[in-house]
């Protein structure tokens, strides 16, 4: 069992020729008292890292769905490409037919 001192002198009890004074307080801790304070520091611990945990797993969610929609914008881009690079050459095509002077097939 532990005990600590807690020594609190009387300012006013001062004068020569006397003592000064103290009043002792005790506060003890004993085996029941510290088996609870240590119950509950390993619960605060628990919780901690418990919230710092679902905090992880909701930011690792979020990361996966912003690439997702990059996966799906970069789908997309290439698809914008392909039909840009399509209707570039459906116009060369076009344009290399009026300077041959070629006519439409009949």
């Amino acid at each position: 069992m532990r005990r600590f001192f807690m020594l609190i002198t009387r300012t006013n009890t001062w004068e020569p020729g006397f003592r000064k004074r103290t009043i002792k307080n005790e506060l003890k801790i004993g085996p029941i008292s510290l088996k609870f304070i240590t119950i509950a520091l390993i619960a605060i611990a628990a919780l901690f890292y418990l919230a710092q945990s679902a905090q992880t797993s909701t930011f690792k969610y979020k990361i996966m769905e912003l690439e997702d929609q990059k996966s799906k914008v970069q789908t997309d881009v290439k698809q914008l490409e392909v039909e840009s690079a399509r209707l570039k050459s459906l116009g060369e095509i076009k344009n290399s037919a009026q300077t041959l002077n070629l006519e439409p097939a009949q």
